[in-house]
């Protein structure tokens, strides 16, 4: 695509609003299998205080484990995984991945040192990695139109309700190993109430294997039987060239809205702390209520909106909308430093959470359009090690951002000056990109239609 074309409107390539036979029931399915692997995943996390003491490890070697084997080996798993989802039938795909998971989860209850428990948890990691790619290659598969916009807002809310109860079942199962661990059979009492905790979350998995077994995956194999050319990784990287100012732009945003934001999730309530001498258990509860209401506003907000504009403008409709909302939440940007209780500090991440989730309900969806489906899964891992790899830094920067300013109030003018002109950024790049990206998401839905009328 020359840099020099200009982007004229494009007219709406409409699609049937329907769902295919089976596109419920492998959406749950994929939602009950993700958030089994966020137990998982959670449970190691919950577990870290007696896991270290019985394994005699560090802070150093406790850090690696939750930190440097979940996200190095995530990145490392997530493009084999998404090739391998492309090319074959992808409920052998998933298959694989739960038994990944499922043996590491095993494995942690088994492990005896610092070495087995971190490769225990590059399993866990390595397995989960498919579920991206997966989840958002299937979406557009099953869900035509309008539906696709639904099962998208529900793929994101879902995942962010499967945190919360990743966390409350993780505990709970602790909690009620422990309280019972003098009445079980001595061949379990033997193990500690944590080690149990993950052979108990290692037994789902023949369970979630057989909801594989009926889920309506197989789109990839018909594909590549018809195409086998386009299956290949140069096709993916030609696709990336030929249309690389979309995708330039596009990404660059993405990012950026990405960096912006995970500085608040990180230290808000450190923040509120500070200032106003909160708990974490008031910080808890009020950024909870914040998040669940700016979580179900942003989402009937960004749903709504797209379903009006889409009529309108076409497949400009969701880069529009996400550009509009961080327009109008800028300001409150610019006001979080003279907040002056914790209650308007709450509110101020209420709004931030509201914007957010808005926007990102809409990443699917933007995602989904800028690759043929023989190339999602691949195009979504590129894109998550992209988007994994430099947001990561954000607290970081905003922590020596903070010990450079000094004062009482530094964080939060920290979070400020990193927030607004990646905010910005974003918001300009986001408007920027709506032509190149109409003009994508248009051949991508004629491509996606060839490959329906071959596979007829």
């Amino acid at each position: 695509m020359n840099k020099t074309e200009t982007y004229e409107p494009e007219p709406a390539t409409s699609e049937e609003d329907r769902v295919l036979p089976g596109g419920w029931y492998t959406l749950g399915a994929m939602l009950v299998v993700t958030l089994f692997a966020f137990v998982d995943r959670q449970l190691i996390t919950l577990a870290a205080a007696p896991l270290a003491v019985s394994l005699h490890l560090s802070d150093t070697q406790l850090g690696l484990v939750q930190g440097l084997a979940f996200t190095v080996f995530t990145l490392v798993a997530l493009y084999p995984l998404a090739w391998a989802a492309d090319r074959f039938d992808r409920r052998y795909v998933l298959g694989v991945c739960v038994v990944l998971w499922s043996l590491g989860t095993a494995a942690c209850g088994f492990a005896q040192n610092f070495t087995q428990l971190f490769t225990a948890a590059v399993a866990i990691a390595a397995g989960e990695a498919g579920l991206g790619p997966i989840s958002m290659s299937i979406v557009p598969d099953l869900f035509k139109g309008k539906k696709r916009v639904l099962a998208n807002g529900v793929n994101y809310f879902a995942g962010y309700v499967g945190i919360a109860l990743a966390l409350a079942l993780g505990g709970a199962a602790l909690g009620a190993l422990d309280a019972m661990h003098h009445q079980l059979p001595s061949w379990l009492s033997r193990w500690e109430s944590w080690r149990l905790a993950f052979f108990a979350l290692a037994l789902p998995a023949p369970l979630l294997l057989m909801l594989i077994a009926f889920a309506r995956l197989r789109h990839s194999t018909t594909a590549v039987a018809i195409a086998p050319a386009a299956s290949s990784t140069k096709a993916l990287f030609e696709h990336l060239s030929s249309h690389r100012w979309a995708m330039a732009w596009m990404v660059s945003a993405l990012v950026m809205y990405l960096v912006a934001f995970a500085g608040f999730l990180v230290w808000l309530p450190v923040v509120a702390t500070r200032l106003f001498g909160t708990s974490p258990a008031q910080n808890g509860v009020s950024m909870g209520i914040a998040t669940g209401i700016g979580m179900v506003g942003g989402v009937l907000i960004s749903t709504i909106a797209l379903r009006f504009l889409f009529a309108r403008i076409g497949q400009r409709a969701p880069v529009r909308v996400a550009w509009l909302i961080m327009l109008f939440t800028t300001p409150v940007l610019f006001v979080l430093p003279f907040v002056g209780t914790s209650l308007q500090l709450y509110a101020g991440f209420g709004l931030m959470m509201l914007s957010g989730t808005a926007v990102g309900v809409l990443v699917s969806t933007i995602l989904q359009n800028m690759a043929p489906a023989i190339l999602r899964a691949r195009f979504f891992a590129v894109y998550s090690i992209v988007a994994t790899a430099l947001p990561g830094f954000a607290p970081s920067l905003v922590g020596w951002l903070s010990d450079s300013i000094g004062g009482q109030k530094s964080l939060l003018y920290a979070l400020t000056f990193f927030a607004v002109p990646t905010w910005i950024a974003a918001t300009f790049m986001l408007r920027k990109s709506e032509g190149p990206y109409a003009l994508l998401a248009e051949e991508t839905v004629r491509s996606d239609a060839a490959y329906a009328n071959q596979r007829t």
